[in-house]
C-alpha cells in the first residue's frame, strides 16, 4: 500500500495491518537464509558447526560398534578379559574425545548466537522507539507486533532457539545418516522406513506449531492483558489500595475471563496435538516392528551372527530415537522461523508516517498558528479537539489551562508533530508543519511531560541526554534552575549519582516532585530550542513551588517560544497570554487580569483554585 500522511489512522482495520506488515510469506530456507547471514560471514562458526556435527555424529555409531566388537570377543573361543578390557579402553577414549570436543565447541561458540539474538532484539527497540506515536499507543498494533519479540525474549525459542536447533541438527543428521547406511545393509526399506517416519512426524508437528502460529494475536492479547493485570496486582504503588479496600477478590474476577479465554484457547491447541498423535505413534510402531521382524527372521534363517544381530538391534533402537529427535528439530526449526519471520516483517516495516524534507527556517522563537484544527483518535469518533485556531507568536510566552480531559496533552502531540491532525492546518514560520522533517520538529522543541519516568543513567547523562561530550557546568545551571541542585550536590557522587537500582545498587531513588525538576532541567539544559514546551511538568509539586519555577524561568525563555500547560491556574499570571481550553475548543483568550475581570470559567477556576493557594501559601496565589 501506498505510505499514508497518517499511519496510525490507516492501519486501523486488523486486516490492513496484517498485510502491511505481513505483505509476503517468506519460505523456510528464505528464512533462513537471512538469519544465518552473519553466521555465514564467521568462518570461526562454520567450522565449529561442522566440527561438532562431526564429533557427536559419530558417537552413536560408536555405540554400536563397541556392542559388536565385545560381543564378537565375547563369543569367541580365545575370549579373554584383557582383550575386552582392551577394547572398551579405546572405545571410551575416543568417545572421551569425541564427546569433549563436541561439547567444548557447542559451549564456547553459544555466546555467538546469543549475541546475534540481543543485536536483533535492539534493533527492535529501536524500531519502537522510533515508529509514529500513535502506533505506539495502539493497543490492537501492539498486539499484533507481540510475537515480533517473542522470537527474541528467551534464548531457548526463536532466533536463539534456532540457531542452537540447527547447531544440534548437524550432530543428528551425521548419526542418522551413519546409522541408517548400517541397517541399510539389512534391508534399504529400514532406511525408506525412517525417512517416511520423519516426514509424517515433523507434518504433524509443523502443523500444531502453525496452527498456534496462525492464533498468536489471541494469544498474544490474553498474554498482555493477563501481564498488565499481574503487574497491577503486584504493583508496589497500589500495595496499600489492594490491601485497604480488599481489591484481592475484585482482581480475581476480573482475571477469570482472561483464565477462561486461555483455557480454551489451549483447548483448541490440546485437541489439534490429540488429532495428528495418533499419526506419529503409527509411523513409529510401524518402524521398530518392521526392523524387529526382519532381524529375527534373519537371525532364525541363519543370515545373521549374534553379534551381527546385536549390534544391528542397537543400531535399530538408536535409529528409531535419532529419526524422532530428527523431525522434532526439524519441526521445531519450521514454527519458530515463523515467528522469526514476525520480528524480520517487524523489522522491515516502515512505521512511520509520510515525512516531510524542509527544515524551520529563521533562527530564534517561531510562530505556530493552528488554523481549524479538529482531532481524533485513531480508532474513536470522539472529537478530542474541534475547529480549533489559535496563534502563538514569536517569543511570546503563553499559558494553555482547562479542566482535565479538555485537550491539553493532545494539542501538545500535535504542536510537536507526534500525531497529525485529522483536519485542519498547523502552521510554523507560516508553512504547514507536516511539510517539515520530524528532526527538523523535534529538535525545535524542549519539552517536559506530565508523566515522569528516568532511565537508569546518571543525573548529568539524564540532564544531558549523553553518555558522552557533556557540559557539566550546563548541567549544574540547569539544575539550580530547576531547584534541584541542593538535593543533588548533598549525594555522595553528586552529578554523577546513577538514578534507580536496576544496575547500581547505590542507585538513588527520587520523589515524584524531584524527578520533575529533572525532567525541567533536562529540558533546560537543551541548546538551539526554539519554543519550550511545558505539559504538566509540575504536577507532584505543590503550588507555590510550582509557581517560584515558572517565574524563575522568565530570565531563561528569553529567544524562545513558550507554552505551559496547566490545570492549576495560580501558575499562569506571568504569562503574557492565556487560552483556556474547554471542550476541545477556546472557550477563552486574553491576559490573567483581562480574564479574572470578566465572568467566565477562568474567573470561577481561578477564585475556586485560590482558596485552596491562599489556604496554603497565606495569601492569595
Amino acid at each position: 500500500m501506498q505510505k499514508p500522511r497518517d499511519l496510525a489512522r490507516a492501519l486501523q482495520e486488523k486486516e490492513t495491518r496484517k498485510r502491511y506488515l505481513h505483505p509476503n510469506k517468506r519460505s523456510l530456507f528464505a528464512i533462513l537464509w537471512r538469519l544465518y547471514a552473519p553466521v555465514r560471514k564467521s568462518p570461526r562458526i562454520v567450522l565449529a558447526s561442522i566440527t561438532y556435527a562431526l564429533t557427536s555424529g559419530v558417537l552413536p555409531l560408536l555405540g554400536v560398534l563397541v556392542t559388536y566388537v565385545l560381543v564378537g570377543l565375547l563369543s569367541a573361543p580365545d575370549a579373554s578379559p584383557q582383550r575386552m578390557l582392551i577394547a572398551a579402553g579405546v572405545y571410551g577414549a575416543v568417545f572421551f574425545v569425541c564427546s569433549a570436543l563436541s561439547r567444548q565447541v557447542k559451549n564456547r561458540n553459544s555466546m555467538f548466537f546469543t549475541r546475534l539474538r540481543l543485536q536483533y532484539l535492539q534493533a527492535c527497540n529501536a524500531r519502537s522507539m522510533s515508529m509514529d506515536l500513535g502506533l505506539f499507543e495502539n493497543a490492537a498494533f501492539n498486539e499484533d507486533t507481540e510475537t515480533a519479540y517473542w522470537s527474541l525474549s528467551s534464548s531457548g525459542s526463536g532466533v536463539e532457539g534456532t540457531y542452537d536447533k540447527v547447531f544440534d541438527l548437524g550432530g543428528t543428521l551425521v548419526s542418522a545418516a551413519l546409522l541408517g547406511a548400517m541397517l541399510s545393509l539389512l534391508s534399504p526399506l529400514m532406511l525408506a522406513l525412517g525417512i517416511a517416519y520423519v516426514a509424517v512426524m515433523y507434518f504433524a508437528q509443523a502443523n500444531v506449531g502453525a496452527f498456534k502460529h496462525k492464533r498468536r494475536m489471541e494469544l498474544a492479547g490474553i498474554a498482555r492483558r493477563s501481564a498488565m493485570l499481574s503487574r497491577s496486582a503486584s504493583d508496589f504503588h497500589a500495595g496499600k489500595d489492594v490491601r485497604l479496600y480488599d481489591m484481592a477478590g475484585k482482581f480475581q474476577q476480573v482475571f477469570e475471563p482472561i483464565f477462561a479465554a486461555n483455557m480454551k484457547l489451549y483447548r483448541a491447541f490440546t485437541k489439534r496435538e490429540l488429532q495428528l498423535s495418533f499419526l506419529e505413534s503409527l509411523a513409529l510402531v510401524a518402524v521398530d516392528l518392521v526392523g524387529g521382524l526382519l532381524l529375527i527372521n534373519k537371525l532364525l534363517d541363519g543370515v545373521l551372527a549374534m553379534a551381527d544381530f546385536v549390534m544391528l538391534l542397537s543400531a535399530l533402537v538408536l535409529f528409531t530415537q535419532l529419526m524422532m529427535t530428527l523431525a522434532q528439530q526439524l519441526s521445531y526449526v519450521k514454527v519458530e522461523t515463523l515467528y522469526v519471520q514476525d520480528a524480520f516483517d517487524f523489522l522491515d516495516a516502515d512505521l512511520n508516517s509520510l515525512d516531510g524534507t524542509r527544515d524551520i527556517p529563521g533562527e530564534g522563537p517561531v510562530e505556530v498558528v493552528f488554523v481549524d484544527v479538529s482531532f481524533s483518535y485513531p480508532g474513536t469518533d470522539r472529537l478530542v479537539l474541534e475547529n480549533l485556531s489559535f496563534t502563538l507568536k514569536k517569543g511570546e510566552r503563553c499559558a494553555l489551562v482547562g479542566l482535565n480531559g479538555a485537550g491539553k496533552t493532545t494539542l501538545v502531540k500535535l504542536l510537536m508533530g507526534l500525531y497529525r491532525p485529522l483536519s485542519g492546518r498547523i502552521l510554523i514560520n507560516g508553512i504547514d508543519a507536516s511539510a517539515f522533517s520530524r528532526q527538523s520538529l523535534y529538535a525545535a522543541f524542549g519539552a517536559v511531560f506530565q508523566e515522569v519516568e528516568p532511565l537508569a543513567l546518571t543525573i548529568a547523562e539524564t540532564v544531558a541526554v549523553s553518555t558522552r561530550d557533556i557540559d557539566r557546568e550546563r548541567v549544574e545551571e540547569s539544575l539550580k534552575t530547576a531547584g534541584l541542585w541542593d538535593k543533588v550536590k548533598s549525594l555522595k557522587k553528586g552529578m554523577d549519582t546513577p538514578l534507580l537500582k536496576i544496575i547500581h545498587e547505590d542507585g538513588a531513588i527520587l520523589s515524584g516532585g524531584e524527578n520533575q525538576k529533572l525532567m525541567i532541567a533536562r529540558a533546560l539544559y537543551r541548546k538551539d530550542t526554539r519554543i519550550m514546551v511545558m505539559d504538566e511538568p509540575t504536577s507532584a509539586l505543590d503550588a507555590l513551588a510550582e509557581q517560584a519555577i515558572y517565574q524563575h524561568f522568565d530570565s531563561i525563555l528569553k529567544g524562545r517560544t513558550a507554552l505551559f500547560i496547566s490545570h492549576r491556574l495560580a501558575s499562569t499570571r506571568f504569562c503574557d497570554r492565556i487560552l483556556l481550553l474547554d471542550g476541545g475548543k477556546i472557550a477563552q483568550h486574553g491576559t490573567h487580569e483581562e480574564l479574572i475581570a470578566k465572568e467566565g470559567l477562568y474567573r470561577q477556576l481561578f477564585l475556586t483554585q485560590g482558596k485552596y493557594y491562599q489556604q496554603e501559601g497565606g495569601s492569595e496565589a
